[in-house]
């Protein structure tokens, strides 16, 4: 499936609203890891960039055309904590690198959703979204 990345970040202020609301109730301190899988547009993933200014931010998701918009929107040199990549959620391979992992929208893409979050995404650490 091709994304419309421009006509995702005009529909995507309820999502960010949302995440919002989660991460007031995490006590996050600044310093966290945090994966953000399915990132799509990188509007949330900015806005968790922005809250942890001694922390590391990574936005994957399988949309070359959505990383690149959130690459090209959310650059490093505005959010130098902050990364994305062109990954597709179910080869992630990451091993306790980060503190949280969050994704919003997500799951109903991915087939086997208990084996992707037991195997996949478990091993990041604390699981939000």
């Amino acid at each position: 499936m091709k994304w419309n990345p421009e006509d995702y970040a005009k529909n995507s202020d309820a999502q960010l609203k949302w995440a919002r609301e989660l991460r007031q109730n995490l006590n996050l301190q600044g310093n966290e890891s945090i994966l953000d899988v399915g990132c799509g547009d990188g509007k949330i993933t900015a806005d968790f960039a922005a809250t942890l200014p001694r922390g590391r931010v990574i936005g994957v998701d399988s949309s070359p055309e959505m990383i690149a918009y959130a690459t090209h929107i959310y650059g490093s040199k505005q959010y130098p904590n902050l990364s994305f990549a062109c990954v597709d959620a179910r080869s992630l391979d990451f091993d306790q690198e980060f503190n949280l992992c969050f994704s919003n929208a997500t799951l109903h893409w991915v087939d086997n959703t208990k084996h992707f979050l037991t195997v996949r995404v478990e091993r990041c650490g604390v699981v939000v979204g």
